[in-house]
């Protein structure tokens, strides 16, 4: 009996020990990082969740069966959790996207498939860490990597290529996104508050003081203004309840002191917004909130126009990307391309609602219901004191204040986990109890059933294999074929693209979107085009994309993607055509304000030679809001160039000029098109301001400054002719020769000059016939895809 005693026990520790690398090794995960696949910054971290809980979970399963006191306790704030979570399956199910909802893409990866290991995770965490000892322990462990990963952000600053990829002036460092360093760092800063003020010695104060000067910095280096205005709501309302509930004065004293000394300092430099010492540092963020607001605030309309369209189980989880784009906002393009293309509304709370209907909304208002109850209940039972019980009702109210701006993030989900644990585990009579749990357990009534752990841990291995190692293989395949594309080592590219293919994978959103732009790259090298294995690859191409769009049919940007890939593969592929018109549009039935469509079409049907299908297009995309100025000037070149409609093409041209977001000239051709249209309707005025813009502009052909020059000379503008034909006389001697007469002064026109010297050889001008391909169309109607 001792010996099967003793067996039994060496069981339980090493269940215990497997359990404890699922917990401890959780918070590894916001440090992973392995850049080897698409988004390294988010995928890799995600996949080695999946797998970490994958492989340890069943450990903990077998322990909580033999171990009654290794099950979650009973809490209000854990069942709230587990209905959320129900809200949210619900959600999947009846989703406009079950597959997105389930498996989210490797860009977020917030599908609910990887959101239960966050909640798989908890449960380890609330069944084996219930007291303050082993939660101390804990929390400083997670204080270590959060110096860590402070230490890395700021290394960005003097090193921006530290992690591989470029640092802006905002550092995320292992996060990326600055925003998600922001929020990391609120929950370390209370946890860093909670140990000091919870019997912390001399020597662990100067740890934990540098460790907030550390974090803090790394903080303010990430200039996320809603991470510090949820900061600044957590400290106001630790200050308040720890002033109403700790009866140490001198403390109470030292808090509120500090406290008022942060928001001093704060209205100081609000007071210096306008100083230059402000506006040129990194501190002009936290000073100026205009940016961005009107975007956020159509996100935040079509998120409630979402709930109302569908009130109960929302649009379903990771959707709001369809939603957004049946219902987009054309005023959105006003504030550039990047700004067109949300999956997230920036506001937890209206993500909620709108992806997840009432049902999600109620559950998660529970969650902070239940948890504020515990903490308030637990104090009066002085279960915790009054540094405990301050953290735990500002943190979630930082936490909370912050998302309203932003959304959840893996980062968010690892530390908002980790807080809910700390809450359930505190808000019991065991949190104080003297003992460690980490001895060996004593008086289970139940053996380890080994066959049944053998058996769950083979199938746990065969699903992370199926689940996360081998989407993990895929996008390492997918960014080798990519770096191989970029090299020029096209055979290896393919035999890369063909093996990513072959693999099961949910995610193949990105393989989808990096063939195809590496397609529509090469599709004008004549070199790729000879390749042998050219024609099979577009055809794999072309099976990715169909059979991603099988599982998401709603998803405009695949469509549009595919679209643009089949119409660049029809010069060589005629039949191609009929697959981007197809998909063109499926994108436009999908987002049907969406000018981008529009304008992508519109090129379409003109190098088809479907002129009048165009220009209905292009009529209709200029009414979807008027003070658009690139939907003006697309419109203006159809007419003018395609339909000879001089009158009205030069209307709409100069249009695109004076409206609210005028259209900005990008190369010297669209100078040329404005020139011939300010010449059609005589303004004189304006025309000249197309001298004084042309030194700004890329350069271009000499064709296109000849026929400027011959614009200038009808007008009048004679000075202003010559200077033009000056500059081309100096970079081309041919065209000296041609214009010869005129530069004697035999002649007075630049035609003249041409027709005495026509038999020489002579630079054709642009002339108003031609299809609208030869015009600007192509460099400002693609713009770009979603934000990456």
């Amino acid at each position: 009996m001792l010996t099967a005693n003793m067996q039994r026990t060496d069981a339980i520790r090493w269940l215990k020990a497997i359990t404890y690398l699922g917990i401890y090794g959780g918070l590894l995960m916001p440090v992973a990082f392995i850049p080897v696949v698409i988004f390294p910054f988010v995928f890799s971290k995600l996949i080695f969740l999946q797998i970490l809980i994958g492989l340890t979970f069943p450990a903990y399963l077998i322990l909580a069966w033999a171990e009654p006191q290794y099950r979650p306790r009973q809490s209000m704030l854990y069942l709230a959790i587990a209905a959320y979570f129900f809200a949210v399956g619900a959600s999947v199910v009846f989703s406009v996207d079950p597959f997105r909802s389930w498996w989210g893409n490797q860009e977020r990866m917030n599908g609910l498939f990887t959101l239960l290991h966050f909640f798989a995770w908890l449960t380890m965490t609330v069944g084996v860490i219930k007291t303050w000892p082993q939660w101390r322990r804990f929390l400083n462990y997670e204080i270590g990597l959060s110096v860590f990963m402070a230490v890395v952000a700021i290394l960005q600053k003097p090193f921006p290529s530290l992690l591989m990829f470029q640092a802006g002036e905002r550092v995320g460092g292992l996060l990326d996104n600055p925003i998600y360093m922001g929020a990391y760092q609120i929950f370390n800063l209370f946890f860093i508050a909670l140990l000091w003020m919870k019997g912390a010695t001399r020597n662990q104060k100067i740890w934990y003081a540098v460790a907030a000067i550390v974090d803090i910095t790394a903080f303010v280096l990430a200039q996320s203004r809603g991470a510090m205005l949820g900061l600044a709501a957590g400290m106001a309302v630790f200050a308040l309840v720890y002033g109403l509930l700790t009866e140490n004065k001198k403390a109470k004293r030292w808090v509120l002191a500090g406290v008022l000394c942060v928001f001093a300092g704060y209205g100081i430099l609000f007071a210096m917004r306008d100083t230059d010492f402000v506006k040129n540092s990194s501190l002009v963020r936290f000073t100026n909130f205009s940016g961005a607001t009107r975007t956020r605030l159509i996100a935040w309309e079509i998120a409630w126009k979402g709930f109302l369209d569908r009130p109960l189980t929302g649009w379903g989880m990771d959707t709001f990307h369809i939603l957004f784009n049946e219902k987009y906002n054309p005023e959105s393009l006003r504030f550039g391309y990047y700004e067109t293309w949300f999956d997230r509304s920036h506001n937890t709370v209206m993500d909620i609602l709108s992806m997840t209907g009432l049902f999600g909304l109620i559950t998660f208002a529970a969650i902070f219901i239940s948890l504020f109850w515990s903490v308030l209940r637990a104090h009066r039972k002085k279960w915790i004191d009054a540094p405990i019980t301050s953290v735990l009702i500002a943190l979630p109210i930082a936490y909370f204040v912050q998302n309203l701006f932003v959304f959840d993030h893996p980062a968010a989900f690892s530390m908002s986990f980790l807080m809910y644990a700390l809450v359930i585990a505190a808000t019991t009579a065991q949190f104080n109890e003297k003992r460690d749990e980490t001895a060996a357990p004593t008086g289970s009534t139940r053996s380890v059933p080994w066959i049944a752990f053998g058996i769950i841990q083979v199938i746990a291995l065969l699903f992370v294999w199926r689940t996360s190692v081998l989407p993990f293989k895929a996008s390492m395949l997918s960014i080798k074929s990519n770096n191989a594309f970029g090299s020029g080592a096209y055979q290896q590219s393919y035999d890369y693209a063909q093996q990513a293919a072959a693999i099961s994978t949910p995610y193949f959103d990105e393989q989808t979107f990096l063939q195809s732009r590496n397609f529509i790259g090469g599709a004008g090298n004549e070199a790729f085009q000879k390749l042998p294995f050219w024609r099979a690859w577009h055809d794999l191409v072309i099976k990715i994309s169909t059979d991603h769009l099988k599982n998401s049919p709603r998803n405009t940007h695949p469509h549009f993607i595919l679209a643009r890939f089949a119409e660049s593969m029809g010069p060589a592929i005629p039949e191609d055509y009929a697959i981007a018109d197809e998909h063109y549009k499926k994108a436009i039935e999908l987002s049907p304000k969406r000018q981008q469509l529009y304008y992508s079409y519109g090129r379409f049907l003109i190098e088809r030679g479907r002129k009048d299908e165009a220009l209905d297009i292009l009529k209709e995309v200029t009414s979807f809001d008027e003070e658009i100025g690139e939907s003006q000037w697309l419109l203006g070149l159809h007419l003018f160039f395609d339909h000879q409609n001089l009158e009205e093409g030069a209307d709409a041209l100069i249009k695109s000029q004076t409206v609210l977001y005028p259209y900005p000239l990008k190369e010297s051709r669209e100078a040329m098109a404005l020139a011939m249209a300010y010449d059609v309707k005589n303004d004189k005025e304006k025309l000249k301001e197309i001298m004084n813009l042309l030194p700004t502009l890329p350069q271009s052909s000499p064709q296109v400054y000849l026929q400027i020059a011959r614009v200038m000379e009808h007008q009048g503008f004679i000075e202003e002719r010559d200077r033009i034909l000056a500059a081309l006389t100096r970079i081309d001697p041919e065209l000296a020769t041609r214009l010869g007469p005129l530069t004697a002064g035999v002649v007075t026109t630049i035609d003249a000059a041409l027709q005495i010297t026509e038999n020489l050889p002579i630079p054709e001008a642009p002339t108003t016939t031609g299809s609208i391909s030869t015009t600007p169309i192509a460099s400002s109607s693609g713009g770009t895809g979603p934000r990456r």
